[in-house]
């Protein structure tokens, strides 16, 4: 009897050990599996109940906030829907995306306590509350570049010159991230109009024409003193500059309002005409400079397009494959694809943001941000209470300053006599800027496009230290990019008031 009452008790034990070692597995060794199971209750419990913060917009118009409905489950409200672009989404079930993604843990209050606190409030259930988080984002600015993108597919990005804030940022088709849930599965279906993709930071674009601002800093930069701070070599008379150019089966040619003459440098830029960047490494029949291919292929990285843009925060789209290097032994015509525009490289309008910034800011690049402050969960609901966000001292130096001062001159040039850039003009603003058209695609679908800046140097624009007010728009499926530049008009209006 004893002898059976051992072996019963031996089971017993074998069995407790059993369990114990299987607590010990799931509750330590594969504790973060199971609480990151999307079918653990208590993780969507506790989920639900978090207070998470408020986004405000740079003048204290909410964009995001936390209520509980009947049920005392917190649910995300958006005010403006039409600020979905810049701060996102949040959603229980598929995650968060803007604003809401990069700075998920302010917004959740977990950026506020340490380690030992998260592990004593997790231990004893307690509901995290989160912090607020301030965009950079101005409502009026937003409001006026949705309004006049329309119904339009494409993007439209705004930047404070030197600050880097980001004023606007609108990418259409969008969507209403009040209904994210009920309308996921045709938000991701839709892979014509794809209104979860923000078109400013990852969607990837011909840049064609736009690019000409790019070959044009290589072909003045190839002076290492430029006379007269560019305007001598912008006058150079460019022959047969209102020829043609046939590449990838297109015809490309200057765009409509160009005079029948001959036409300087400047003008070539001015009116888009792609023949003379077409040959910017060809020799020059006055002897003048020219860039060689491993020049222009590294201006092609000092501008930052061969590298993701740099947005504090967030992640952003570069080419899964980038063209090959350009050197010598390139083939011509790849060459001159590319040199149009029309080649491998692709861009997202950030990058373009990035460069026509740094030609306001006279060659020095900005830090762009979205969010420029936070606040505590348990601060006052004052301005005294936000915490600034610290961004950038300096930026790196993307070209010579006197390089930049011949660009700024040549985009002035193109305000003044450009058809389609002066649809960007709005009062009394100092208009710099550049129109182009770009194709993509087996139709060749045309792309409008306009980068360009105004001066707001003496302006009070709600703020001391903003000297310009940088603005890129492209449109999809536009063969007029004066509709480009009358968009940006908006975008300046507003931004200047």
């Amino acid at each position: 009897m004893t002898h059976q009452l051992n072996r019963i008790t031996a089971l017993m034990l074998i069995g407790f050990l059993l369990v114990a070692v299987a607590l010990g597995f799931w509750s330590v060794i594969r504790a973060d599996d199971l609480l990151a199971r999307d079918d653990n209750a208590r993780t969507v419990i506790a989920e639900q109940a978090i207070q998470r913060g408020a986004i405000w917009d740079r003048h204290g118009d909410l964009l995001a906030y936390s209520e509980a409905d009947a049920k005392g489950v917190m649910q995300r409200v958006y005010p403006l829907p039409e600020t979905a672009s810049a701060v996102g989404y949040y959603s229980f079930t598929y995650g968060a995306a803007g604003i809401e993604a990069a700075y998920d843990a302010e917004l959740r209050g977990e950026a506020w306590i340490s380690e030992w606190e998260a592990l004593v409030d997790d231990t004893l259930h307690r509901t995290l509350t989160g912090g607020d988080v301030r965009a950079t984002i101005d409502r009026g600015v937003q409001d006026a570049a949705a309004t006049a993108l329309g119904d339009r597919s494409g993007a439209v990005v705004v930047v404070e010159v030197p600050s880097g804030r980001v004023l606007a940022m609108v990418s259409q088709p969008s969507f209403d991230p009040n209904t994210l849930d009920e309308q996921w599965d045709d938000l991701t279906t839709d892979l014509e109009t794809s209104p979860l993709l923000n078109r400013v930071t990852t969607g990837l674009y011909q840049p064609g024409g736009a690019l000409q601002t790019v070959i044009l800093a290589a072909l003045v930069g190839a002076y290492t003193d430029l006379p007269n701070s560019g305007a001598a070599v912008l006058n150079m008379v460019v022959p047969n500059a209102r020829e043609p150019v046939e590449v990838n089966g297109l015809t490309l040619t200057c765009l409509e309002g160009t005079p029948e003459r001959d036409l300087t440098l400047a003008e070539a830029y001015v009116y888009g005409c792609p023949v003379t960047f077409a040959h910017a490494l060809n020799e020059s029949q006055n002897d003048s400079p020219v860039p060689t291919a491993e020049r222009l292929w590294e201006r092609f990285a000092a501008f930052g397009l061969l590298a993701a843009p740099d947005l504090a925060g967030f992640d952003t789209a570069i080419a899964e494959t980038l063209p090959d290097p350009f050197t010598a032994e390139t083939p011509a015509d790849v060459l001159r694809a590319a040199l149009v525009g029309q080649g491998d490289l692709t861009v997202t309008p950030l990058q373009m943001a990035q460069i026509v910034a740094a030609i306001a800011n006279r060659g020095t690049a900005i830090p762009l941000h979205l969010v420029d402050a936070i606040r505590p969960p348990d601060a006052d609901q004052d301005e005294d209470a936000w915490q600034l966000i610290a961004t950038p001292a300096s930026e790196p130096a993307l070209m010579r300053s006197d390089v930049a001062a011949a660009l700024r001159l040549a985009m002035l040039e193109a305000a003044a006599q450009s058809p389609q850039v002066s649809q960007a003009r709005r009062g009394d603003l100092v208009l710099y800027g550049h129109t182009a058209l770009s194709f993509a695609g087996p139709p060749m679908t045309p792309y409008a496009w306009f980068v360009g800046f105004v001066d707001q140097t003496g302006r009070h624009t709600g703020g001391s230290d903003v000297t310009a007010i940088a603005v890129v728009v492209v449109i999809e499926d536009e063969a007029d990019p004066g509709t480009a530049a009358s968009v940006a008009g908006a975008a300046f209006a507003a931004a200047s008031e």
